[in-house]
């Protein structure tokens, strides 16, 4: 019975298998292969005459496909080159990944203002394909180079450099490669360099970029006060562009303070003052303001000037100053250091002075009349005891 009932449901289980439908396992399609074809994102330019079109092109293919290159459709006088990897070719081996393929169109200088079409090919032997592109001819389409300071004019004294940052910008569609020129007047020091390159004369700048220039110049130490032209030139092949700016020199300013007979000693008495005679002049190119005159003597010593200073002192003018010098009561025959000082907001200048202080005249006088008495002193005595 138990083998009979074992039987029985085996066959009811095979029954229920038999009569469940079966569930196929669903595959997905495999990605539909990218299909043959060449491209550009930018199919429509526009070029001034004698200019060039670049255009990147891409071919693709749903496998690595050998295929040849070939313009369909080019205006007379025109030109055209494919490019790629540094060379110029007739093909590529196009695939899912496409390489990097440039178009140039070369347009001559006398083609006249217009939209114009253009056709390439790519083509395999068993597939191909086309694309239209269109060059238009416009004399506002080439772009221009522009050389622009930051500011047009500087104010410096004589000597000291006039910096400049200049934008040297390139708007057409060609990287450029540009000599800087600098120029300035007969004397002066002019540098027109790259900011990136401080000792380069030349620097590329790509299409639709722009670099910074730093331009400096240093005029003659003693340069009169006015203005001057400054100009540096940024030359490429049939592209010369300049900026000129303007530094105003103020003069140089500087002063030299010495004595009336140019000698660097003086005597003064011990209970005496004594009269200093200096001159102050302008050795510079520019009026000098507001002199003040000063003196650093040895302690207790005074120093008076008739005058506190110089309101203005022109360019290469000189002035006289006084001063007078009063020793300490304390002060013993010697030499002494005197620094007498001219100063002013734009220059500065001192000078040292050996003073010699005499002993009084006083004690002179005291010792002639000492030996005067003892002159008397002595006749006296010797016509007094002399006889005896």
């Amino acid at each position: 019975m138990r083998s009979l009932r074992s039987l029985v449901s085996l066959a009811v289980l095979s029954a229920m298998l038999a009569s469940t439908p079966a569930v196929a396992q669903e595959t997905p399609d495999p990605p539909a292969a990218a299909g043959f074809g060449i491209n550009t994102p930018y199919p429509r330019v526009a070029v001034e005459a004698g200019g060039q079109a670049s255009f990147d092109l891409s071919v693709t293919a749903p496998e690595p496909t050998e295929t040849a290159l070939e313009v369909t459709n080019l205006p007379d006088g025109w030109t055209a080159t494919f490019r790629g990897g540094g060379f110029e070719i007739d093909g590529v081996t196009a695939g899912p990944t496409a390489p990097e393929v440039t178009f140039d169109v070369g347009v001559p200088v006398d083609a006249e203002e217009g939209t114009y079409d253009i056709g390439v090919t790519a083509e395999t032997g068993e597939d191909s394909a086309s694309l239209a592109l269109q060059v238009r001819v416009s004399a506002q389409a080439g772009g221009e180079v522009t050389l622009t300071p930051d500011f047009p004019g500087l104010r410096v004294p004589a000597g000291e450099p006039a910096s400049f940052s200049v934008e040297l910008r390139n708007d057409t569609p060609t990287d450029l490669q540009f000599e800087l020129s600098p120029s300035g007047p007969a004397g002066w020091d002019v540098t027109a360099q790259p900011s990136s390159e401080p000792q380069a004369s030349t620097i590329q700048v790509d299409s639709g970029s722009s670099a910074t220039l730093n331009v400096e110049a240093t005029s003659p130490p003693r340069a009169e006060a006015g203005q001057y032209s400054i100009t540096v030139q940024a030359s490429a092949p049939d592209i010369q562009v300049e900026a000129e700016m303007i530094v105003e020199i103020v003069g140089s300013f500087s002063l030299e303070l010495s004595t009336a007979d140019q000698r660097l000693s003086t005597e003064v008495s011990a209970d005496g003052s004594s009269e200093v005679q200096l001159i102050v002049t302008n050795t510079g190119t520019a009026p000098i303001q507001g002199i003040q005159m000063s003196a650093t003597p040895p302690g207790n010593w005074e120093v008076a000037f008739a005058e506190e200073g110089i309101a203005e002192l022109g360019a290469g003018q000189s002035a006289p100053v006084v001063a007078t010098v009063t020793p300490s009561e304390e002060a013993i025959a010697g030499d002494y250091v005197i620094t007498f000082n001219a100063n002013s907001e734009q220059a500065n200048s001192t000078v040292d002075i050996r003073t010699t202080v005499n002993p009084s005249p006083l004690w002179g006088f005291i010792g002639i009349a000492l030996i005067a008495l003892t002159l008397a002193g002595l006749a006296w005595v010797f016509r007094r005891f002399g006889r005896r």
